[in-house]
């Protein structure tokens, strides 16, 4: 009985979630069909920052920045969103905007989202590439895990750089070892294990002689959970597991 009462009141309760976001649409249509400008109660410095990161960087909304930006402040006020992760999307360049949009919270998602797609009925689609249009990460770089665990270790932009170098070799190096191994050895399991600890290892020691001391233990959780996805990924066989065009070079300050 009490089963049934909370899935009862979960029902309830995401109805009355997609019931807010569908009167924020209309709200947000109606707003720029009359050419209304919307800006967040925390003031102008925001959207004047949102509306810069748009207009230097491009993407999908930028035809239209000054109104693309007053939608998401006003739908962060009423929805509760965060308005430092939607200006981090907003002024990140379009290779790595993608990254930064999955690592963030589903209200933040659903604010962009609805955002832009008002913002294109009423301003029309921008003619240049969007974001959607390059190349998606795939495999264990695109796992929004990943991302989100490398977007905790807060990079500087100098160990951004080191982190791009050694992923990427590590990612090589891993995927010629284990087609060679599966190639040429009748002992495959183990070897393959063996070469995925030894490897990441290195990558680790690159990572550690630029880490400072309080980032060391992000890294090492995303260096964990990065192993389990891979030995996931050759489980189930993902021809993708290492594309290292999915590698973001760190999220510098």
């Amino acid at each position: 009985m009490k089963t049934n009462r909370c899935k009862q009141m979960m029902v309830r309760g995401a109805s009355y979630k997609q019931a807010k976001f569908a009167a924020l649409a209309v709200a947000l249509l109606l707003g720029l069909a009359n050419g209304a400008t919307v800006y967040a109660d925390t003031g102008d410095q925001w959207t004047s920052a949102c509306v810069a990161g748009l207009e230097n960087n491009g993407g999908r909304g930028s035809n239209a920045a000054t109104a693309y930006c007053g939608c998401m402040a006003k739908a962060s006020d009423q929805f509760g969103g965060e308005l430092p992760g939607l200006l981090a999307v907003m002024a990140s360049p379009m290779v790595s905007k993608m990254a930064v949009f999955e690592a963030q919270s589903l209200t933040n998602k659903k604010i962009i989202s609805t955002c832009v797609k008002r913002v294109e009925e009423v301003f029309g689609v921008i003619t240049e590439q969007s974001a959607t249009d390059i190349d998606q990460p795939k495999g264990i770089w695109g796992d929004p895990d990943v991302i989100e665990a490398i977007h905790s270790i807060d990079f500087s932009a100098s160990q951004a750089k080191v982190f791009k170098s050694a992923a990427t070799d590590f990612s090589n190096d891993l995927r010629k070892a284990t087609a060679r191994i599966l190639r040429d050895d009748s002992d495959t399991r183990r070897r393959v294990k063996k070469t995925q600890r030894f490897l990441l290892k290195r990558m680790d020691e690159k990572m550690f002689a630029v880490l400072a001391s309080n980032q060391r233990p992000r890294y090492q959780t995303f260096s964990q959970l990065l192993l389990e996805k891979i030995k996931e990924s050759v489980r189930i066989g993902s021809a993708d597991l290492l594309d290292t065009n999915g590698i973001p070079g760190g999220y510098s300050h």
